[in-house]
């Protein structure tokens, strides 16, 4: 199945997995996925093939415009202050919560 990596991300901000859709937004991947060629790729990051299979029964329809979850801007703004979080985590700037 083919969907973009934005739609992914979006699916996994529902599912309360904000750090793997961090880890997805910033990999090296293309924007649109194809759950068969990419799926070693995001075992590496962190989302088997059955976890990912069990995600994509959400995702119906054409990927491009599927109602998969909040819009790209929501999900960018979500996941810069996701990462801004981790890395004031990271240098001991900003609390583990």
């Amino acid at each position: 199945m083919k969907l973009t990596r934005s739609s992914l991300c979006g699916i996994l901000l529902g599912q309360g997995e904000e750090d793997l859709a961090v880890v997805i937004a910033h990999a090296d991947l293309p924007e649109m996925l194809d759950s068969g060629r990419d799926a070693p790729v995001l075992a590496a990051l962190g989302l088997n093939e059955e976890d990912l299979h069990a995600l994509l029964p959400a995702v119906s329809g054409d990927p491009l415009t599927a109602g998969a979850g909040p819009s790209g801007e929501t999900v960018r703004l979500t996941i810069s202050d996701r990462w801004a979080h981790l890395v004031a985590v990271w240098i001991g700037t900003g609390n583990s919560t």
